[in-house]
């Protein structure tokens, strides 16, 4: 009987043996794998459910051309490496799929952070701008830093050159609330004309809320003579987003496409490799458009038509190419404008009535959907067949007019309940949205959410209409800070939530996994709408699954499986057994999007024989407080 025995496991082992043989002779006819990292903690978040599992955990996986080959043990996984195949000995580290940030737009940040524009720009001789960025002081001490630097830098302006300066929140946001108030306050477009007659110059608050002069206006009028932006127009003041990809670098594409990829290399540092926002300007578009096809694009990026034709033929025709485009830039919906709006159900407390905080421009409620020219192009994009996603919504009163015209427009157009949930209408933002009675009906019809994590942590003011937790609970009480970035309530009646940071702050990734898992603020010491804190892998799904899912890219995107693009991180401690409270301090090794090397940090570059890649080889020195 034992010789049996024997006999039937020396048997299986020869079968086993000749099918990986004959598997790695196969490998050798079709092309052997580029990367095979083995000895390692492969997490494929394969897990399909709502629950809190992340599916298969391997130890070792190939890429070939893009995409992932084969998954499985060391063994197995080795035996499919040529001559020219890079083996990696990963020595027990995590590696999870990169993450998917949605509602994000790096082709902002590159405008409000130095990193990118000081990469590119490292000093004054260029043919671009001058740009400046204020050091982390007291929003005072800045402000009256801001004569002797402008006046310095428009004294090395040549002509048609840019002056650009940034005043600077504090890394941690410290100076949001009293720098946006002073801004407002102290920098106007009649003193920049006096300062600058002849050099167009653009200052920034240390967000999006920005300061022209007339010779920027001009420039960007002659590039849109039918700009339509009022406040912009008579004030100099706003977003004014497309000042900098139209006008600022009008004809030097080349230039802006350099710029924004340094950007996506220094998220992509952080682990993150897949976008969904709107452009904002047409200039960013073309910019990444020549990224592409030139096989330079870092990173992936699911866009949202932002108008400006919204009529409904254009949305018919918008619809027909919906997740069109190549590996790297697809259409993934259409939003117009601010949209939504922060009109809120929650009612508002005496105490903000009697003493609310200053914040210029903001407005107590607004509905845009409800609005004549939002509405009319919201019916447009339904009935026209187009996926509504991307949308700055902070209200829930403008999700409830949402859902309203979703169902109506769509049962007008013979929609079927299952066609109406094909098309994974989503809101982002999460700034008291959902409310609890919101969800069913989002569930009934397919809808995502974008959760924003950093509203939990950040101070009030930032943007005017979009309120944290501590502002939230100012105006409304904090039994309603449960309706911020509701993961929790969202998970457990089955609605996929996804993840987005909204701000410039790439290198707190990992924080802000933290901020939903606690919901602590430290700024106060509260802890807000604890019911809807979740544990670090429902987390994880919201940034790489579901937020595939988001992008229309479920199929190739946001798990390790065979056949999907090779998109992953190698971390340099283990995210789901780590101590909860050093999740925050976490590091990306390497990040890899189509089976090419976009960060690899100096030292475990040295350790597994490669030269470090991306962001972590720039020598550039950033300007002071930054």
């Amino acid at each position: 009987m034992a010789k049996k025995l024997i006999l039937i496991a020396f048997v299986t082992i020869a079968i086993d043996v000749c099918g990986w043989a004959q598997q790695s002779a196969i490998s050798a006819k079709l092309g052997y794998p580029q990367m095979i990292l083995y000895n390692g903690k492969i997490v494929t978040m394969d897990d399909s459910s709502f629950d809190s599992k992340v599916g298969s955990i391997v130890q070792a996986m190939a890429v070939r051309d893009a995409r992932i080959l084969a998954t499985g043990t060391d063994a197995e996984v080795r035996l499919l490496a040529g001559p020219q195949t890079k083996v990696i000995d990963l020595e027990g580290r995590t590696v999870l799929p990169s993450f998917i940030i949605t509602h994000e737009h790096p082709m902002d940040w590159a405008f409000q952070e130095p990193r990118a524009m000081t990469h590119v720009f490292p000093d004054d001789d260029n043919e671009v701008v001058i740009h400046r960025w204020m050091p982390n002081l007291p929003p005072k001490e800045q402000l009256a830093l801001f004569d002797p630097m402008m006046q310095a830098a428009l004294a090395k302006a040549k002509p048609g050159q840019w002056v650009w300066l940034s005043f600077n929140y504090g890394p941690n946001y410290e100076h949001a609330t009293e720098m946006a108030q002073l801004f407002d306050k102290s920098i106007t477009k009649e003193y920049l004309d006096v300062l600058a007659p002849d050099t167009p110059v653009k200052v920034r608050n240390g967000f999006i809320t920005s300061i022209v002069n007339q010779k920027a206006l001009d420039a960007l009028l002659d590039v849109h003579p039918d700009l339509q932006d009022q406040q912009l127009l008579s004030r100099g003041g706003g977003f004014s987003r497309p000042m900098e990809p139209n006008a600022m670098f009008r004809g030097k594409q080349p230039l802006l496409a350099q710029v924004l990829k340094a950007e996506l290399e220094w998220w992509a540092s952080y682990g993150m490799s897949a976008f969904a926002s709107g452009p904002y300007a047409f200039g960013t578009m073309a910019a990444y458009r020549l990224l592409d096809a030139n096989g330079e694009m870092p990173v992936r990026y699911g866009w949202a038509y932002p108008g400006p034709a919204m009529d409904l033929e254009t949305m018919r025709y918008m619809a027909s190419l919906l997740g069109t485009g190549t590996d790297y830039i697809w259409l993934m919906g259409v939003f117009q404008g601010a949209n939504g709006g922060n009109c809120s159900t929650a009612p508002i407390r005496d105490e903000w009535k009697e003493n609310p905080l200053e914040i210029l421009r903001r407005r107590e409620c607004f509905d845009g959907f409800s609005g004549p020219q939002w509405g009319e192009n919201l019916e447009n994009a339904i009935r026209g067949g187009m996926r509504v996603a991307g949308i700055h919504v902070s209200g829930d009163v403008s999700i409830d007019n949402l859902m309203d015209a979703i169902e109506k427009i769509s049962k007008e157009e013979g929609m079927t309940l299952e066609q109406i949930r094909a098309k994974r209408h989503a809101f982002d933002h999460s700034s008291g949205v959902p409310r609890p009675q919101q969800i069913p009906r989002m569930k009934e019809l397919g809808m995502l959410a974008s959760l924003n994590n950093n509203l939990l942590w950040e101070p009030p003011g930032v943007v005017p209409n979009m309120a944290g937790t501590a502002m939230f609970a100012r105006i409304h009480g904090v039994e309603y800070t449960s309706w911020i970035s509701p993961r929790k309530s969202l998970t457990e009646a089955g609605v996929m939530s996804t993840f987005e940071i909204d701000r410039p702050l790439a290198d707190k990734i990992f924080f802000f996994l933290h901020k939903g898992m606690t919901r602590y603020n430290e700024r106060d010491g509260m802890v807000y709408g604890p019911g809807e804190r979740t544990d670090r892998i429902i987390q994880l799904k919201a940034i790489t699954r579901w937020g595939a899912y988001y992008l229309l890219k479920e199929d190739v995107l946001g798990t390790l499986e065979t056949g999907k693009f090779a998109d992953f991180v190698v971390l340099d401690k283990d995210y789901l057994t780590v101590p909860e409270n050093e999740i925050p301090n976490l590091q990306v090794l390497m990040t890899v999007v189509g089976g090419r090397t976009i960060h690899l940090t100096s030292g475990w570059a040295s350790d597994i024989g490669m030269q470090p890649v991306g962001y972590t080889t720039w020598k550039d020195k950033l300007p002071a407080g930054w």
